[in-house]
């Protein structure tokens, strides 16, 4: 590499220096302030900018001395950073900093200049230049620079939106249907919120896949407008659907063999890369006061994981303890209903050590594909397996993995052999800043490939899931002046729960829903969020305010359930509020049915052992939470439940001391838990040691005295008939009953 070497900066997407010439390399620019000083020199059209101006900029907050400091220590970095390229790239003046243009692409301005030529084949180099929102990951919380940094977004993302547009016409034009629709794909991904491109995209699917087609994509564009947003579609949308139905749109005449110029001088990315402008309609945010429309790049990645979430998780929100009088069954009454998915990530090859043909290589290739796929049941888009194969023999940046793939997140793992058992480690990546947000390991008894490979994978993808949601909590930003965005309340509301479920975290979670459903009424996700807390809050001894009300959760249900009734959130609320109606036979059937939409949904299978041992057939109920612990990760919140769950079954089979022992390991696992006090609680009370019991009734009694007296107040069992006897709960009730202080 020598000092002549011409260089590419990239701003569209990720920020990204690269050197070219004799051999290819990536600048790592260590500084984000100094990656931002670039950008902008490079987007002025003369590449200059005063000192004072750069110092404001950046530096603004501090006093002139400080700011113009903080710019000379700033410079010097990025000097050092950029020797590979060249000492010439930048002229530093007394007064005015210079961004060189001689022998430096810039991608931005490229497209810029590209857009404005009337050649289609200018045009689809424009559209090859595009890799995602201008510095993407670039923010810097700053007012001056980000206000800029969001205005040069604006002007970019729509230059691109006519590139798009007008290769759309040209394809079209020229009879050449894929490429047509190609660029009308792209043009909707831009900003799926924005109905004047979804005409466009409508029209050519009906002049080129035919009427059924377009009509399949309206009615999904519709739907999600009426759920996400409770609007209807715009004059001219419904017009067009009109039309449509009518057959009026004039149908495509046959591709001629040598069409026109190519629209787009890159091939349609694969299914598994980019999502169809349906999928990325379905990521609209939900408030009904509508707001003018935030373009896709300004809202966080975020705005359909609270979709995902909604349940499906679940730590504490799936473990409860269930117990009061018989109430009226619920009734769900079900009809169909579009589901969203979304962008999120992928999970690149798995390494081994060992021979490239050795046991562990096949265990390493299963569990990629494995964990791709469980992840992908959770409604995220993963990118395909096979695509992310193409990345495993390279020691590939995964900043630049996640510019070419488009994702976020990037999953990286490893598996070694140790004393004779598979050590699988996984680590969590930010793909914009290359940062670790997770990792964590899995020791197994070697097995098996494929069967240990998928129960790794499904231990693991809970915990992916998890961390993904607190990764978009701490993306999310409110622009001043503007109402945080409804898709951001439900996040902010997930991340309250999915943290643990004690008391404060259960009533910021109960706010954030409620506000949410104030301002989106007809928001699924809204709605069974109020219900799951409302439930939850009820099983778990925590108090509220207002008091738990099933009721209310219940109608909400079964509206969520009558919308969406394959959602697997859905089913497993309904399993919680069965549980603890004690319809134990309808609860097991719910848990059931989440299992058949998502076999490897843990949660699921450790309520299921629960209910089990609610009914008498503890035995059973131990073996199954024994089993589902073996599949978990060692630091998965939810161990605590299930280590309830275990001291549950023990109880009933008369192990007093084994019961203790995992009902002291949930305590560990979930400090603060009111849940965990009442059955530690219920435990001492059995093995007759008072001191002790009366320690965590009293403690129970200080952190939910509104969960204990609502306890206290559901009726007692009449019968054996109607009410399978409950060590645990009865021990309880005694423990609560005996005279305090």
């Amino acid at each position: 590499m020598t000092k002549s070497s011409p260089a590419t900066l990239r701003l569209l997407g990720a920020f990204t220096v690269e050197v070219t010439g004799a051999r290819s390399a990536t600048i790592v620019v260590r500084s984000r302030k100094a990656r931002a000083l670039l950008a902008y020199l490079a987007m002025k059209p003369d590449g200059r900018a005063g000192r004072e101006e750069l110092a404001t900029l950046l530096w603004g907050d501090n006093p002139d001395a400080q700011a113009r400091h903080s710019l000379r220590q700033c410079l010097v970095s990025l000097r050092q950073d950029l020797n590979g390229v060249g000492a010439e790239l930048l002229d530093i003046g007394r007064e005015t900093i210079e961004l060189r243009s001689g022998g430096l692409v810039v991608d931005a301005r490229e497209l810029q200049s590209l857009a404005a030529s009337a050649e289609s084949a200018s045009l689809g180099r424009a559209a090859a230049l595009w890799r995602g929102a201008f510095l993407a990951d670039l923010a810097l919380d700053i007012e001056e620079f980000d206000g800029w940094r969001q205005r040069e977004q604006d002007r970019l993302a729509e230059t691109t939106a006519r590139v798009f547009e007008r290769l759309a016409t040209v394809a079209d034009a020229a009879r050449d249907g894929e490429r047509a629709l190609a660029a009308a794909e792209h043009l909707v991904a831009l900003d799926p919120t924005r109905e004047d491109r979804q005409r466009v995209a409508l029209k050519l699917i009906a002049r080129y896949r035919g009427r059924d087609a377009a009509l399949d994509r309206a009615k999904i564009v519709t739907s999600q407008l009426r759920s996400e947003l409770d609007v209807e579609p715009e004059a001219a949308t419904r017009a067009l659907i009109e039309e449509i139905k009518r057959g009026t749109v004039a149908p495509a005449l046959p591709q001629p063999e040598e069409p026109a110029q190519p629209a787009i001088t890159r091939p349609a990315p694969a299914a598994d890369q980019v999502a169809p402008a349906a999928t990325a309609a379905a990521q609209v945010a939900a408030d009904t006061s509508r707001p003018p429309r935030r373009p896709w790049y300004r809202q966080p990645i975020a705005a359909g994981f609270a979709v995902m979430l909604a349940g499906a998780v679940g730590v504490a929100s799936v473990f409860a303890i269930a117990s009061g009088p018989a109430e009226s069954p619920v009734k769900v009454v079900k009809t169909n209903t579009a589901k969203s998915a979304l962008a999120s990530a992928v999970v690149l090859p798995f390494t081994a050590d060992g021979d490239r043909n050795a046991p562990d290589q096949e265990f390493a290739r299963q569990l990629t594909r494995d964990l791709t796929a469980a992840l992908a049941r959770y409604d995220l888009r993963m990118i395909a397996d096979r695509t992310a194969e193409l990345y495993g023999d390279r020691q590939a940046d995964v900043a630049r993995i996640g510019a070419e793939l488009d994702v976020p997140y990037a999953i990286i793992g490893r598996v070694r052999r140790a004393e004779g058992q598979l050590r699988t480690e996984v680590q969590l990546i930010d793909t914009a800043t290359r940062v670790t947000l997770w990792s964590d390991q899995m020791q197994r008894e070697t097995s098996e490939p494929a069967r240990l490979a998928g129960e790794v994978a499904q231990g693991f993808s809970r915990m992916l899931l998890m961390n993904i949601v607190y990764a978009e909590t701490r993306r999310l930003k409110t622009e001043p002046g503007q109402p945080v965005p409804v898709n951001a309340l439900l996040l902010r509301a997930r991340a309250a729960e999915l943290h643990s479920y004690v008391r404060e975290n259960v009533v910021t979670a109960l706010r954030l829903h409620e506000e949410a459903l104030r301002r989106a009424p007809n928001n699924l996700n809204a709605m069974l969020g109020v219900a799951r807390t409302n439930v939850l809050a009820e099983m778990n001894f925590v108090d509220i305010e207002p008091a738990p009300d099933l009721a209310r959760a219940e109608k909400l249900l079964n509206e969520v359930l009558r919308r969406a009734p394959n959602w697997l959130s859905a089913h497993f609320t309904l399993a919680m509020l069965q549980k603890r109606q004690r319809q134990f036979d309808a609860s097991l059937q719910s848990l059931q049915r989440c299992l058949e939409l998502n076999p490897g949904f843990l949660p699921a299978r450790g309520q299921m052992a629960s209910v089990l041992t609610r009914m008498g057939q503890p035995q059973k109920g131990l073996e199954i939470v024994q089993d589902t612990i073996r599949q978990m990760t060692p630091n998965d919140p939810g161990l605590g439940f299930l280590y309830l769950f275990a001291a549950d079954a023990e109880l009933e089979l008369g192990h007093d001391a084994a019961a203790l022992n995992w009902a002291r390991r949930a305590e560990t696992m979930m400090p603060g838990s009111a849940l965990a006090h009442a059955w530690l609680a219920s435990v001492y009370t059995a093995m007759g040691d008072q001191p002790n019991a009366a320690k965590y009734t009293a403690a129970l009694r200080a952190m939910a005295p509104g969960g204990v007296q609502r306890f206290l107040d559901r009726r007692p069992p009449q019968t054996a008939a109607n009410w399978p006897r409950s060590r645990r709960i009865h021990e309880l009730r005694v423990a609560l009953a005996a005279p305090q202080g």
